[in-house]
Order: C-alpha cells, then structure tokens, then sequence
C-alpha cells in the first residue's frame, strides 16, 4: 500500500466533509436544529474525526519508513553499506552474548548518537552534516547509533511530552544535585542622565533551583525460549516495552509531579508567574474565543515571540477543534488550524491562534476547576536527565517459571527557570 497516496486520498475527504459540515452549520446557524439536521452534522463530525484518526496513524508509519530509509542511505554513504550492517550485526551480537551471560554488569544504551541525528534529519541536514555530526573529536572515530538507540530513544520521544514540546535539556553522566541560576527580577537601565551625573541603575535579583536525578524503572519478564529463539528480534523488543514504560512514568512527573521527591511539572506551577490564569468564569465549560486570546496574551511577548506553544489533553483537543470565533463558539470561522502535513518530517502540527498544538495524556481533563490548558514558552523547562538508559536482567526472580526479567533504568528531574513563561486557562471558576 502506498502509504502517501492513502494519506492524501484521507486528507481530500476529509475537506470535502469538512466543507459539507460547514455548508450546513452555515444554513442552519441562528436557528433550531431539526433532529435529522443534528444527525447529520453528528455523523460528519464523527468521519472527520475518524479521518483525523487514521491520518495520524498513516503519517506516523510514513514518517517512520521515510526516516529509516534516510538514514540508512545517508549512513551508507557515509560508513559504507557494510559497515553499517556490520555495526548494526554486532549489536545484536553483543545483546545475545550478554544475554547469555558472556558478558557481565548492566548494558548501557547510548540513545544522544540516535537523539542529535533525529534533530538534524528533521531540520533538513544533509549527508556530510551528518557525518560531522556523528564524528568524535575525543576518538577520532565516526558513530553509528544502532536500530536499538534509535527505537529506544524514538519511544521515549514520543511518550515524554517536553522532547517534543521545546523544553531544555541536559545530559549530565553523574547524578549528584545542580543548580541552575534564576531571574527574580531583570536589571532597570537608567535613562535621560543629564551631562556628569552618576549614572543608575537597578541591580537584577538572582534565585536558583536545584535539579537531583530521581530513579525510573520498567520490569518485565519473557520466557527463556522466547530470548533464545534467533527469529524473536530481542532488541527491538527490549527498545519498545522498557522505551515505553520509562516514557510514561517519567512523562507523568514531568506534566503533574510536585517536587517532593519527583519533578516539578510543567503545567503545576504555570501562572505562578507575575500574571494569574485565565479563567472561564461562570458555568461556561468551553473556553470561548476571547479567554483563548486572554490567555496568549497574558504571556509577556517575548515568550510568545518564538517557542510558544500549547499543552493539552486529546479530550481537550477534540473539545478545541469544534470551537468557532462567534456565538460563543458555534458560528463563525473554526479557530482550530490543521497540520496538512502532521506527523512527517519537519511538518508543524496542527495549530491554534497561530501556535502549534501538543497533547498528552498526562493534562488535566476538561471539568470543573481544571487547569485544562497550558501556554507559553517550555524551554524555561529543563530537563534533567542522567546518562544513558542501562538495561539489567536476571534470570532467578522467575526461575521457577524459566522466564528472565528484564529491567530498565533511567534518572530524570524537571524544574522551572522562569514561571512566567507559561500560563494555564482554569474551567469554571
């Protein structure tokens, strides 16, 4: 199947729905719907949300494919078709021998090779961009990150919201506490001084916040014959479960933690700042046309300048999508601004207002007092992260059941250098 062709193909009926729905909103607006009206718009609403769905679903496996196959041919240039192969081989050669005890302690996955050659084929980089990328100037050897960093490090992309969002990152080898610096308040030049006159000034106040590397782990056990059967890809198995399950857990901290002995969250301390949250007000759910452009602009500007960005909930979203900037979101132009090309490389997602749109699970659900949507500029988040991904197993937990466990550990720690940097839209308060 033609996966291009399929998206496209989903993508031209879905405007051709979405045209039909706004031909009859328009036809039937100021008045009361009729039952069969309302089914009927019930029923295009419901296609354009499964179309959404499989566009998603369709662009993900493209872009994947598109990614491998660029890579691949890039590395290819670069190291030669064999020694990719070879380095690649030797991987799984080496999972297999510690697999089978040849080689003792924890296996380390080194996922920054697979993370800075994503950033740079996502921005466009070429060939020989890649290969100064991929060369070490303390070894003077040329890396070539394996599908094992390159799986692991995809689904931990994918499930921890601020590597895609935009928030700082930093990798430290050891994990013992930093400090990183913070601005209370910003220095006041002194203007119009008069000809000798002392010049003056305020001085800027400084704070910090400290960073420490809490633990995550993933557990999980497989039957001994499944690790030696030679046709079961072990470490594109390792990569997807213990990839995922670090995601989730370190992600959910990273969105909700409260600092006491886990991250602060990206959306708890939002609007903690010098300007309060939005609010709804009343017993309006759905946050109108205004409140949205209430909440941008409760933003100093230059955060919203470049970087700014929404955080929410799929519910949320799916909320989001419907609203409309007249008759407090029924009638009018849709505010919600799809990503024709979401999903595949150095595509934008979808929009709204202008500034592209992130979701995760994590967000609070859309309901009463709920700080349901978050706004501004995430890389006056950082994250914290400690070394490598390490892989452990052991085989007599599970003896009994002739299975070996495998567990899967990574240190992380999140906290926020300027809370005015973002602010929150509060339901019904």
């Amino acid at each position: 199947m033609d996966i291009k062709l399929a998206t496209e193909n989903l993508r031209i009926e879905r405007m051709g729905v979405f045209k039909q729905l706004e031909a009859q909103l328009d036809a039937t607006a100021g008045r009361e719907r009729s039952e069969e009206e309302k089914t009927v718009i019930a029923r295009m609403d419901a296609r354009i949300d499964e179309i959404d769905a499989a566009v998603v679903e369709m662009d993900t496996r493209y872009r994947r494919e598109l990614e491998a196959g660029q890579l691949r041919e890039a590395q290819s240039s670069l190291f030669g078709e064999a020694r990719v192969e070879k380095k690649e081989q030797n991987d799984n050669d080496r999972i297999r021998a510690w697999l089978n005890g040849e080689h003792r302690g924890d296996f380390e996955v080194n996922i920054e090779g697979a993370r800075r050659e994503r950033e740079a084929l996502r921005r466009g980089a070429s060939p020989d961009e890649l290969r100064v990328m991929n060369y070490q100037t303390t070894s003077g050897s040329l890396v070539v990150p394996t599908m094992l960093s390159r799986t692991l490090y995809e689904y931990l992309e994918a499930g921890i919201a601020g590597f895609r969002i935009g928030a700082s990152v930093v990798n430290t080898q050891t994990g013992e506490p930093i400090q990183f610096p913070t601005v209370g308040a910003h220095a006041i030049a002194a203007g119009s001084i008069p000809q000798g006159t002392a010049i003056a000034g305020t001085d800027p106040t400084f704070g910090r916040v400290q960073l420490d590397s809490y633990k995550y782990g993933q557990l999980v056990a497989v039957s001994s014959e499944l690790v030696s059967d030679s046709a079961f890809d072990i470490s594109a198995w390792l990569a997807r479960d213990i990839g995922r399950g670090l995601a989730r857990l370190i992600d959910t901290d990273l969105i909700v933690g409260v600092g006491t002995a886990n991250p602060k969250g990206m959306t708890v301390l939002a609007g903690a700042g010098t300007t309060t949250p939005t609010t709804t007000g009343g017993s309006l759910i759905t946050p109108t046309y205004e409140k949205l452009v209430d909440c941008v602009y409760s933003v100093n500007d230059a955060y919203r300048a470049e970087g700014a960005a929404w955080l929410m909930k799929d519910a949320s979203a799916g909320i989001l999508r419907k609203l409309r900037d007249g008759a407090g979101g029924t009638v009018g132009a849709v505010l919600w601004e799809p990503s024709l090309t979401n999903g595949i490389q150095g595509a934008q997602p979808d929009g709204l207002l202008g500034y592209p749109v992130f979701t995760d699970p994590n967000c609070a659900t859309s309901g009463s007092n709920a700080k349901f949507l978050t706004f501004g500029n995430f890389s006056e988040y950082v994250i914290r992260t400690v070394g490598s991904p390490v892989i452990e197993k052991d085989a007599s937990v599970y003896f009994a059941s002739d299975q070996i466990a495998f567990r899967g550990k990574w240190r992380a720690d999140g906290d926020h250098l300027d809370v005015s940097s973002l602010n929150q839209i509060i339901q019904n308060v």
